[in-house]
């Protein structure tokens, strides 16, 4: 069986709401022993130190902590499995066996119109 790798993204994903934080609190407390948990994110070089931070006051557990602007190599290099992403560009370039959790948050779906919002380069419309 191929090792479970768990890729999470930080900013509206984890930090979406305070129902996201739980969740990944969870997720990261219950899935610590069995996958390795790896922190993706596109925040500033060098800010390693504060982000560990964060997740730490969050309680979120993982075991890298990795800022990239290329998510899709770290990810493939790295055989990450499940992926939890708020944006549609960072899992565009992932191949098809990547199990992807798109978080809903303000940035990528409207609430009051109850839709999806997207660019022409990651919507397909269908009607």
């Amino acid at each position: 069986m191929k090792k479970l790798n768990i890729g999470i993204d930080v900013d509206n994903t984890i930090t979406a709401s305070k129902s996201s934080i739980r969740f990944f609190r969870l997720l990261s407390m219950l899935m610590y022993d069995h996958a390795e948990i790896h922190i993706i994110t596109n925040r500033e070089p060098g800010s390693e130190a504060a982000i560990a931070q964060e997740l730490q006051y969050m309680e979120i557990r993982y075991h890298y902590l990795k800022i990239t602007k290329n998510k899709a190599e770290y990810i493939r290099d790295h055989n990450i499995t499940i992926f939890y992403e708020n944006t549609d560009e960072y899992f565009l370039e992932l191949p098809e066996d990547v199990l992807v959790f798109k978080i809903r948050e303000p940035g990528n779906f409207s609430f009051p119109e109850k839709k999806w919002i997207g660019s022409k380069k990651t919507v397909k419309m269908i009607d």
